[in-house]
């Protein structure tokens, strides 16, 4: 049996972590789990922990530590089942108890973890990204773009499904630099609880997606 490679992809907003996950995700077959759709996609198909994680979603209240814990060891469960050869996790954890809990779910299911990839660009590369961003307005489609690093071939609309792109709230300039303060603040300190545990490797996200991708195709192989 093919060795289990668990892998999270770890880096501030607009270091292009969502954007490499999903392509090594594509190229080594790995599930990608992001925790955004995890919470979508148990919404949607109405199971009990969705329910629960809909009450908080509709009434603007993040959701809760020990939910999303819950919502991934389901998943998990679900892929061990189907003797899966790993997983990409993207967008969790975010804080040292979040990264707790999941050193504890990984420990029931018997799971290890083989790296932490950490996809660091200097702040003023990530504020031009994130001011930058686009997103496809249908919802079931959600394309992402980005005006420096992946342009859509007509503007202002999507190349996939050809609807408006829309700009969030949360990705204008300033906004930008306030999701990187709370970053610092709140999700930095587990760059040390990774290192302490020979488990992160610092990537370059700076290079051309392409570069980076590279890098971490190098790391894995």
């Amino acid at each position: 049996m093919q060795k289990q490679v668990n892998i999270i992809f770890f880096g501030a907003p607009g270091a292009g972590k969502g954007t490499q996950a999903k392509k090594i995700s594509h190229e080594l077959k790995l599930p990608h789990i992001d925790t955004g759709s995890l919470i979508r996609e148990a919404i949607a198909n109405k199971t009990e922990l969705g329910t629960k994680a809909q009450q908080f979603v509709e009434s603007g209240k993040l959701v809760p530590d020990q939910l999303v814990i819950d919502l991934i060891r389901e998943k998990l469960i679900v892929l061990k089942d189907k003797n899966f050869n790993g997983f990409i996790l993207d967008g969790f954890p975010r804080t040292i108890l979040q990264a707790n809990a999941l050193k504890s779910l990984l420990e029931e299911l018997k799971l290890d973890l083989a790296y932490v990839l950490n996809i660091q660009s200097p702040e003023n590369i990530l504020v031009k990204r994130l001011s930058s961003r686009r997103l496809c307005s249908n919802k079931s489609c959600g394309a992402i773009f980005n005006l420096v690093t992946r342009k859509p071939k007509e503007e202002n609309k999507c190349d996939v499904c050809g609807s408006p792109l829309y700009q969030r709230k949360d990705d204008t300039e300033e906004a930008a630099k306030e999701r990187l303060n709370e970053y610092h603040n709140k999700t930095a300190p587990l760059e040390k609880y990774y290192r302490d545990q020979n488990k992160l490797i610092d990537i370059d996200g700076a290079k051309e997606p392409e570069e980076v991708y590279n890098k971490i195709i190098k790391i894995l192989s």
